[in-house]
């Protein structure tokens, strides 16, 4: 435990925005006084990749606060990576029944964590929580699954059938481009090219001669943790052409079986056309480096008969996983 940060106050039983800090956003978006459920909406910044969520209840205005455990808390409470929304429901009367009141003031607390690689990591993505997991390999930390698949609320990987399980397939990214929507399998398409890193919109730009869907190109697109648009959660990045290849090499069979048996179980999810339009959907796997190769990107490819890195331009849609150093 490295940091300990207090946001600021919030008064229960107000349905709207009380104060910002600087750091946070909380927002009351329901409470009972009869039931004493309280649901909260908050969104924060900070320098650590993660933090753990508590909270403190008063009963005289903010005087005094006494812990409100975790077992009345429902949502995201460990290794919260900064933004947001997240949400939390508190069930206050049964946490306090003989005092809790209309006057009821709460605390809400991030202590910055340091984060162990085989933890599950939250995060915000596509305006919304979710939970991943993580596995150390090959030196580095990545997330258990592509970005934009099922989460862990709803699927733990050894659930997974096999390499077509749709559940393990993820989002396709127009490679630089950052989480804005796109990357939806059925997002709808905007002819382009674009001249901006932040299209302002959440479709697939479509090209009628396939390259690249921002021009002129930008090779600084996704370039490390602090990179223009990294998509991954705050303190992860997009992994080099070197890391993606080590990965590959690593796999007890140079093809998509061998990429499913890694314990990153890598999905053959196909890939988007430079139309928008799907293909090789259980047959190819394609996940995206963050290295260029002239107006080129370097992406890792796999299929029944094969496994190796590869050039490819930059407008079609490819899935993403997520790495840190370890």
């Amino acid at each position: 435990m490295i940091r300990f940060i207090p946001f600021f106050l919030i008064i229960l039983f107000v349905s709207v925005v009380f104060a910002d800090s600087g750091t946070v956003t909380v927002t009351v978006i329901n409470s009972q006084t009869v039931t004493g459920l309280t649901e909260i909406k908050y969104e924060f910044t900070g320098d650590f990749d993660v933090y753990n969520i508590s909270a403190e209840v008063s009963f005289d205005n903010g005087s005094i606060f006494q812990p409100i455990f975790d077992a009345h808390l429902e949502g995201a409470l460990t290794n919260v990576a900064p933004g947001g929304p997240y949400f939390l429901t508190w069930n206050g009367r049964a946490s306090y029944p003989e005092t809790f009141s209309d006057e009821t003031v709460v605390k809400i607390v991030a202590t910055a964590t340091i984060f162990n690689c085989d933890d599950d990591i939250t995060f915000t993505y596509r305006g919304s929580e979710v939970t991943y997991g993580t596995v150390v390999r090959g030196g580095l930390c990545w997330l258990d699954r592509n970005l934009g698949a099922e989460g862990i609320a709803t699927f733990n990987l050894e659930d997974a059938t096999e390499n077509t399980d749709t559940r393990l397939y993820g989002d396709l990214f127009q490679w630089g481009r950052l989480d804005d929507g796109h990357q939806a399998r059925t997002s709808s398409t905007t002819p382009g090219p674009v001249n901006q890193d932040v299209p302002g919109h959440g479709n697939f730009i479509t090209v009628s001669s396939p390259n690249d869907w921002r021009s002129p190109q930008n090779d600084d697109l996704w370039q490390g943790v602090n990179g223009i648009n990294n998509p991954c959660p705050e303190g992860w990045r997009v992994p080099t052409e070197a890391e993606l290849n080590a990965e590959r090499q690593s796999w007890g069979s140079n093809n998509s079986a061998g990429a499913y048996a890694s314990t990153l179980k890598w999905p053959v999810g196909g890939g988007r056309d430079y139309d928008g339009t799907l293909g090789n959907v259980g047959s190819y796997g394609y996940v995206w480096s963050s290295s260029v190769d002239g107006p080129y990107a370097r992406l890792l490819s796999f299929d029944s008969g094969g496994a190796g890195m590869g050039s490819l331009v930059r407008v079609l849609g490819m899935g993403v996983r997520c790495v840190r150093d370890n």
